[in-house]
């Protein structure tokens, strides 16, 4: 029985007498609840005898995460000989000792298999999205003991030196840092010695918001301890239940100075933060910036309370090395010069996350080298040089054995789990700039890139980003053609939708497949800008709009809004922009794939579209047509040049797909083209888009011409399309 299946027991259980568990639990825990955070207890356990609100679902949930760990506890206590009675269980948990405990059976467990019963707690059942939602995740043992590794904690340090995990969950970190303390202590400590270490001088930290996390924490380090002898009475139990320095309380209020912060923060955006809680963090924390995720202000508070010399280690998501939020985090990093190491872990999925993955080393210490160590490890389909048998035997390899700064190496068992791994010294960019990490001989040709624009695409195109309705439900979804015509929307309000999936390399499809939709657009433009369309002008589509009032009056910033409607959609874009030609390009995908739209239609937000500027740049092209000129620049945004500059300032994400932001966008460079080159290219677009010659013989014209202008000589191009995977690299 798994720890998804023996708290499904304990739920149960709870259900049936829940009045008596509220009575006792009810006036601490979760006060304030509503339908959307108890989704994952609906999925996790269907057809409870008692219908149960929000609050007393969540109650429920976390007083079964507690009895659990308790069962375990008791069954720790009989294995290792510690005698208690029923009032002191009750002291432990109250209502325990009258429980059904025989519904949870742990006796033919083993105490490796009760420790993953504890540790299992607050991820197992719980499906990727809710656990993205509360930005919970279980970090494998592996990192773990690597982060670990890294800050040095172990050995005879673990006697003088205090360590904090902010989010502790339930106690994955922190049972790997009190198995290191315990091997690091003197082998002749007392009982009364290791209470004093734990007790008073408080060397091992935890913090969670959620009491029952904190709970089960408390419960990871007794079974710890237990198992290795320090603790052999109930007395000792009670003591160490109720004054571990575990605490019930928010990190980013914390102050108290530490030697090590370790840990996987929650990750949970600024949209799942309650007003107060965002203004906070705004007040306090440079890293709240535009739509921050809470994990930067952990960063920061982290590396805040370091003692001199002290060390932070964090496993986050990776997107604040480049993403618009992280801004404020680079900033303060960058202000601070403390980070000594990332390693970014791209799409290797060592563990379930919900998010991809990066570790940062920083460090308070004053150095005069600002250069930082930098690991970067992808999924690849190129040749293997190497084999590790795990993922603990991987990052030994590159600690200790790794020759060269790239390597390409097969990771367990399966042929198909091959990552490259690269090595470099980087430093970090000022001003909160981007980081985007890679190898010199990779940055070098980037950098000459740069040195030889003209201008960025900035400059020349304007960059937008398609209709986001956050009611896709009922602006998109069943728009079907057979749909539209059965409720007789009237034309005015509806259109051909432009979705990422109709975006292929070079041209549009559109009106092939059952997956195609329109768009029900309520806004038409007024004087240069969008407004809604008053519903009386659309009978037959304000019925059903009002069908569906809802699902769009949940969304507060419309209703809200003293200027907007109920029934817009959240970002309208300018029916006059959709309906010029355009250029249009997915926000995530492998390789470079721009289209030309000269239909007119709508874009969806999962999509980018482009239109033309007004630049010195056109001055020199003013002789082409529209059409050749929006050519000649999709041949340009289609070439492999380009491809490798997105994918250097652009972090892989799973699948080796790559996302294609506004900023990242606005940055590429634009060389010099020579008219007669630019009709060339225009020409072979022109061809390929009629589908005249085969793709690559064209495809391959446009990047000899756009490698000249940007100076790459033959070793430089190699290097471009090896990074791209267009080669088969071997040797490095």
């Amino acid at each position: 029985m798994d720890a998804f299946n023996i708290l499904e027991n304990s739920y149960i259980i709870i259900n049936r007498n829940f009045k008596f568990y509220k009575k006792n639990f009810g006036h601490t825990y979760y006060l304030n609840v509503n339908d959307d955070e108890t989704r994952f207890i609906d999925k996790m356990f269907k057809n409870m005898e008692n219908p149960l609100s929000a609050q007393d679902k969540m109650l429920n949930y976390s007083v079964s995460t507690i009895y659990t760990a308790t069962a375990v506890l008791v069954e720790f206590m009989n294995r290792y000989g510690i005698i208690y009675s029923d009032i002191q269980l009750e002291e432990v948990c109250k209502g325990f000792s009258v429980m059904e405990k025989e519904e949870i059976a742990l006796t033919e467990k083993s105490d490796d298999d009760l420790k993953e019963v504890l540790l299992g707690l607050l991820t197992e059942g719980i499906d990727l999205e809710s656990r993205k939602k509360s930005g919970s995740e279980r970090t494998p043992d592996e990192i773990i003991n690597y982060m670990l590794d890294m800050v040095g904690y172990g050995g005879k340090n673990v006697n003088s030196k205090s360590i904090v995990d902010p989010a502790c969950g339930t106690g994955t970190f922190v049972a790997k840092m009190i198995e290191r303390f315990i091997k690091g202590v003197d082998k002749t400590i007392t009982t009364t010695m290791m209470k004093e270490k734990l007790l008073s001088y408080k060397l091992v930290r935890a913090y969670d918001m959620k009491p029952s996390n904190v709970y089960v924490t408390k419960i990871v380090v007794l079974s710890v301890l237990i198992r290795n002898g320090f603790v052999n009475n109930m007395e000792d139990v009670l003591d160490l239940l109720k004054h571990l320095p575990i605490y019930c309380k928010d990190f980013l209020q914390v102050t108290e100075k530490t030697d090590f912060v370790v840990g996987n923060p929650p990750y949970i955006r600024l949209q799942n933060l309650s007003n107060e809680y965002r203004e906070f963090m705004k007040r306090n924390y440079m890293s709240a910036t535009g739509r921050f995720d809470i994990y930067t202000c952990f960063i920061e508070n982290a590396d805040k309370i370091l003692n001199e010399n002290g060390k932070m280690c964090f496993i986050t998501s990776n997107k604040y090395l480049t993403a618009n939020y992280g801004v404020g985090i680079r900033k303060y990093l960058s202000k601070k010069g403390h980070v000594r190491k990332i390693v970014d872990l791209f799409d290797t999925k060592f563990f379930g996350a919900a998010v991809l993955p990066a570790i940062i080393l920083c460090e308070n210490k004053d150095i005069q080298n600002d250069n930082v160590e930098y690991v970067g490890i992808k999924s690849t389909s190129k040749k293997a040089q190497y084999h590790c048998l795990n993922v603990e035997k991987l990052f030994e390899y590159i600690e200790k054995e790794m020759k060269g700064n790239k390597s390409i190496v097969i990771c367990g068992k399966l042929e198909r789990n091959v990552l490259e791994i690269s090595k470099s010294k980087v430093s970090i960019p000022s001003n909160g700039e981007t980081w985007n990490f890679s190898s010199n001989a990779e940055n070098d040709i980037k950098n000459k890139m740069d040195e030889k624009k003209l201008c960025t695409l900035e400059d020349v195109f304007d960059v937008c980003v398609g209709i986001k309705t956050t009611a896709d439900s009922v602006f998109v979804k069943p728009m079907t053609e057979e749909f539209v015509k059965k409720h007789e929307f009237e034309e005015i309000i509806i259109y051909p939708l432009i979705q990422s999936f109709n975006v292929n390399k070079w041209s549009i499809s559109w009106g092939n497949t059952s997956k195609d939709r329109y768009i029900l657009y309520p806004h038409k433009e007024l004087q240069g800008n969008m407004v809604a369309i008053s519903l009386e002008e659309v009978p037959k589509a304000r019925k059903y709009l009002e069908d569906c009032s809802d699902v769009l009056k949940r969304r507060s910033y419309l209703t809200e809004s003293k200027t907007r409607e109920w029934y817009e959609c959240w970002v309208p874009q300018k029916l006059s922009k959709f309906q010029q030609i355009k250029i249009v390009t997915r926000d995530i995908v492998n390789s470079n794939s721009f289209a030309l739209d000269e239909s007119g239609m709508l874009c969806q937000g999962n999509t980018f579209f482009l239109t033309r500027k007004q630049s010195v740049f056109n001055i020199e092209y003013s002789s082409m047509t529209e059409r050749q000129y929006y050519c000649f620049v999709l041949g340009i945004l289609n070439s492999k040049v380009l491809e490798y500059y997105q994918k250097m300032i652009s972090g892989c994400l799973y699948s080796q797909k790559y996302r294609y932001t506004t900023t990242n966008l606005n940055r590429w460079p634009i060389p010099r083209i020579e008219l007669k080159d630019a009709i060339k290219i225009a020409e072979y677009v022109d061809r390929l888009l009629r589908g005249e010659e085969k793709e690559s013989e064209l495809e391959r014209e446009i990047d000899k011409i756009m490698y000249v202008q940007f100076g790459l000589d033959e070793e430089e191009i190699f290097k471009v399309e090896s990074f791209i995977g267009v080669t088969k690299e071997e040797d490095f």
